[in-house]
């Protein structure tokens, strides 16, 4: 299980070229022979919201019009 979560650690990293191609994935699931590298830290791992900030993001923008209301979200 543990192996299993170290590659799916390194199938999210931030920058791409750190990510493991599919092929590379296949093989790490497949041989259990094959070292792992050490995942990064995931993407917005260290990232704090302050409370000013957090205070900012309650009024969030939106439109609304006949048809639609939109709202932009963060994920």
């Amino acid at each position: 299980m543990m192996r299993c979560i170290n590659i799916a650690l390194l199938c999210v990293q931030e920058n791409a070229s750190d990510r493991p191609t599919m092929s590379d994935v296949v093989a790490m699931l497949s041989s259990e022979a094959k070292p792992l590298a050490e995942p990064e830290h995931p993407a917005y791992f260290q990232v704090r919201v302050t409370a000013e900030e957090a205070s900012s993001m309650v009024a969030v923008p939106c439109s609304v019009n006949g048809v639609t209301v939109s709202a932009l979200d963060g994920r």
